[in-house]
């Protein structure tokens, strides 16, 4: 009759616990594997923005580095600031009153002292990073931003970026718009992409910068000229 080796509970015990181990640890790897899946969907992959407090402090330390990078005989266009609200988000946003109360926590719009100079810079804290998004494509949109709202003058170019929950909003000259970008970008540390909706050329070719009687204008330093 064969002899049959006695385990011993504990070492029973421990081949128990084994499997259950190895378990175990797959188990939180593929917890931390989900976690980071989940991080890296939700944020896109993008370090933070380091915008934090209100738009109009920010836009203003924005305006003033832009300023330096600019020749000294093309200089920022002078101009006011005021708060957009929703009674006036449509004209100087390009956000419905609706739109405005849904997504927007307050927004500062600069904009040209002189009307013959097409040149507005606006920047919107929305509600958060996902409506910000929604701001972003609503102005850019069908429907948004005017950039024929001048009269007889357009912008070089309209575009939008953001960073977390801000949006910049630029309409001027393309040298203004490409330093306030820039300096949007330093200042903000990560920033989406940009979106240049409307350009004087497009409108040309489109037949848009004619004005009535056939004259037509180009807007040399973002002010009327006759061509």
């Amino acid at each position: 009759m064969p002899i049959r080796r006695q385990i011993p509970a504990r070492d029973k015990m421990k081949n128990c616990r084994k499997p259950i181990r190895f378990f175990r640890r797959g188990l939180a790897l593929s917890i931390a594997l989900l976690t980071l899946i989940a991080a890296s969907a939700c944020g896109g992959g993008a370090a933070a923005s380091k915008l934090q407090g209100p738009p109009g402090e920010i836009l203003a330390g924005v305006i003033e580095e832009a300023g330096k990078a600019m020749p000294a005989d093309r200089p920022m266009p002078m101009c006011f600031d005021m708060e957009a609200t929703a009674e006036t988000s449509q004209y100087t946003l390009g956000l419905s009153a609706d739109d405005f109360e849904k997504y927007v926590s307050s927004a500062t719009v600069y904009t040209a002292a002189i009307a013959t100079f097409a040149h507005e810079i606006a920047l919107i804290q929305a509600k958060d990073a996902s409506a910000a998004a929604e701001v972003k494509k609503r102005i850019a949109g069908e429907g948004g931003f005017d950039s024929r709202k001048w009269i007889c003058v357009f912008p070089e170019e309209s575009c939008v970026i953001d960073s977390g929950a801000y949006v910049l909003l630029v309409s001027s000259r393309a040298d203004v718009a490409e330093a306030l970008v820039a300096a949007f970008t330093e200042a903000a540390g990560s920033t989406g992409e940009r979106n240049t909706f409307f350009t004087s050329e497009g409108a040309a070719a489109e037949g848009g910068m004619a004005l009535g009687g056939g004259m037509g204008i180009s807007i040399e330093g973002g002010a009327l000229q006759p061509m």
